[in-house]
């Protein structure tokens, strides 16, 4: 669909509202993450700021962002509490990257 249709696939996804990403910030995690491409509601709520909510967790607060996530297996055996591991891809000055994350339960 991406290639035949690109413009249905990425012009809107679901997401967080600004509103949630100050709330998410409120409790300190060290991490949010999204099964979509994205964590922001696109478009957003009228009265939030496209992608806002990457200034309130990266800039803001020190919280990572970890999108397209895949979680299906961790919600389908219910599970809430894991040793998470992130491997870094090893670029200098990138803003974003590809990373391995794994999740042992």
């Amino acid at each position: 669909m991406l290639r035949s249709e690109p413009e249905a696939w990425v012009s809107s996804e679901p997401g967080i509202t600004n509103q949630a990403a100050a709330f998410i910030a409120s409790i300190n995690p060290m991490a949010a993450r999204a099964n979509t491409w994205g964590l922001g509601a696109v478009p957003p709520i009228e009265v939030d700021r496209v992608f806002y909510d990457h200034v309130i967790l990266l800039k803001e607060s020190g919280i990572y962002i970890l999108e397209t996530m895949n979680t299906v297996t961790s919600a389908e055996e219910d599970v809430h509490e894991f040793m998470f591991i992130l491997g870094q891809a090893k670029i200098r000055g990138a803003a974003q990257m590809m990373i391995n994350p794994i999740a042992i339960w």
